[in-house]
C-alpha cells in the first residue's frame, strides 16, 4: 500500500515538472513574439529621440557649415597668394601656408565630426567612423597649437637673438616632421578609450548610441582619465611655452622702444647746437624742451665755419642714414608685424582652446550630459564650446590680411588685374 503511495506521488511530481517546464517554455515564446512585434515600435521612438535631440542641434549645425566654408576657402586663398605670388618673401613667411594646410584640415574634420553628431546623436552609425573623425580632429587641433609652438620659437630668435644661430630651411622642415610624427603617436590611445557607446534613454526606455569616450570596464576608465590627463597637460604645457615666448618677446620689443626714443631725443638735442635738420616723428617722442642754441661771435648765420660745419652734417646726417632708415626701417616693421600677427594668431588659439579643453574634460567626467535636456543650458554650452575650436582656424586669414602688408599689396594687384580685364 505504501509503494503505491508512493509511486503516485512521485507522478504528481513528474505532472508538475512537466506542467512548469511547459509554462517556461509558453512565457519565452510569448516574450520573443513581443519582441518581435515591438522591434518596430523601438525604432520608431528611438528615431524620434534621435531627431528630437537633432533639431536642437540646429543651430550648432548652421553655425559649424558657416565656419567650414570660411575657414576653408580663406585658408585656400591664403595658400595660393603665399606660394604662387610671394614666391621672394617665404623667409618668416615660411609657416603661413603650412598651417593654413592644418587650418583646413582642423575645418575639414571638426565639421564633419560636428555635423555626423548632430544629425545622429544617439544614433551614430559605426565605431571605426567615431574612432578616426575623433582622431583626426585631435590630430589636426594638436598639430596646429605644436606648430605654434615652433613658430612662438622662431619669432623669439628673429627678434631677441638676432646675432645668433636662426631657424634654418633645414630645422624648419625638419620641426615639421617631429611635429607630424610625436603627434601621430600621443593620440593613438584616442583610438582605443573612444567609440560608439550604448547610451539608454529613461524618457523613452530605449537604448541608442553615441560617439564618445568608453568608461567600462573599469580599466577602460582609469587608462582613459589617464590618457585625458597626460593629453591635457601637453597642451597646457604647450600653451605656456606660446605665452612665455611672447611675453619675452614683448618685453624685448618695448625695451628697443624706449632705446630707440632716447636715441632720437639725443639727436634732436644736439641737432638744436649744429642746427641739423630732424625728422618731425623724432621730435614728437621727445618730452623735454629743446635747449637754447649757442650763439657764436653774436651771429651763427655770418660764421663761415659754422656754415661749413652745418653743410657736412647736413649731407651726413640727412642723405646718407635717410637711405639706410628707409630700408632697414621697412624689414624691421615687417618684422614686427609678422611677430604681433602670430602673436594674434596664438592668442586667439589659445583663447578658441580653453573651452575645447573644458568641453572634453566634462565629456570624460559625463558623456551623457549634454543630451539628458536637450534645449537646457548645459547643452548649448557644450555646442558653443565644440564652435570655438573651429572659429581660431576661420579667423586666420583675415588676421593675414590684417597684419601683412605685402598680402595686402598682392591682393590689389590681383583685384586690379582682373577689373582691368573686364574693362578690356
Amino acid at each position: 500500500m505504501n509503494e503505491v503511495v508512493s509511486l503516485a506521488a512521485e507522478r504528481g511530481n513528474a505532472n508538475h515538472l512537466v506542467q512548469k517546464f511547459t509554462r517556461s517554455l509558453d512565457q519565452k515564446a510569448m516574450m520573443t513574439m513581443q519582441n518581435v512585434t515591438s522591434s518596430p515600435d523601438v525604432d520608431k521612438i528611438l528615431r524620434h529621440w534621435n531627431s528630437e535631440i537633432s533639431r536642437s542641434f540646429a543651430l550648432s549645425t548652421a553655425v559649424h557649415s558657416i565656419l567650414f566654408s570660411i575657414g576653408t576657402f580663406g585658408n585656400l586663398f591664403i595658400i595660393f597668394i603665399y606660394n604662387f605670388k610671394m614666391k621672394g618673401y617665404k623667409d618668416d613667411r615660411y609657416f603661413i601656408p603650412i598651417l593654413a594646410v592644418v587650418d583646413i584640415l582642423a575645418c575639414m574634420f571638426s565639421t564633419w565630426f560636428a555635423l555626423t553628431v548632430n544629425i545622429f546623436p544617439v544614433m551614430f552609425p559605426d565605431d571605426v567612423l567615431c574612432k578616426c573623425l575623433l582622431y583626426m580632429n585631435y590630430l589636426a587641433t594638436q598639430s596646429s597649437i605644436f606648430l605654434l609652438v615652433v613658430i612662438s620659437i622662431q619669432r623669439f630668435l628673429k627678434i631677441c637673438r638676432p646675432f645668433q644661430k636662426q631657424m634654418t630651411l633645414y630645422w624648419k622642415r625638419v620641426s615639421l616632421g617631429v611635429i607630424a610624427l610625436v603627434t601621430s603617436i600621443i593620440l593613438i590611445p584616442e583610438l582605443i578609450f573612444y567609440g560608439r557607446v550604448p547610451v539608454k534613454s529613461a524618457k523613452y526606455n530605449v537604448t541608442g548610441h553615441i560617439c564618445g569616450p568608453i568608461r567600462s570596464p573599469e580599466n577602460m576608465a582609469t587608462g582613459l582619465i589617464s590618457f585625458t590627463a597626460a593629453a591635457m597637460s601637453i597642451s597646457v604645457l604647450s600653451i605656456a611655452v606660446i605665452v612665455a615666448m611672447y611675453l619675452y618677446i614683448l618685453k624685448h620689443l618695448l625695451r628697443q622702444t624706449r632705446v630707440r626714443k632716447l636715441n632720437h631725443c639725443t639727436s634732436y638735442s644736439r641737432s638744436e647746437v649744429s642746427d641739423v635738420p630732424v625728422p618731425s616723428e623724432d621730435k614728437d617722442q621727445c618730452d623735454f624742451p629743446p635747449s637754447k642754441r649757442p650763439e657764436i661771435n653774436g651771429n651763427r648765420k655770418d660764421n663761415p665755419e659754422v656754415n661749413v660745419m652745418k653743410t657736412t652734417l647736413e649731407v651726413t646726417n640727412d642723405v646718407v642714414p635717410k637711405l639706410k632708415r628707409s630700408s632697414g626701417s621697412k624689414i624691421k616693421l615687417s618684422t614686427r608685424r609678422l611677430t604681433f600677427m602670430f602673436m594674434t594668431i596664438s592668442l586667439t588659439n589659445v583663447v578658441s582652446n580653453i573651452p575645447t579643453i573644458v568641453y572634453v574634460i566634462l565629456c570624460v567626467n559625463d558623456p551623457e550630459a549634454w543630451f539628458r535636456n536637450p534645449y537646457g543650458f548645459l547643452q548649448q554650452l557644450f555646442q558653443f564650446m565644440r564652435a570655438m575650436r573651429v572659429v581660431n582656424h576661420a579667423m586666420n586669414p583675415f588676421l593675414y590680411g590684417l597684419f601683412d602688408g605685402r598680402f595686402r599689396d598682392e591682393i590689389r594687384k590681383l583685384c586690379c588685374k582682373n577689373i582691368s580685364k573686364i574693362d578690356l
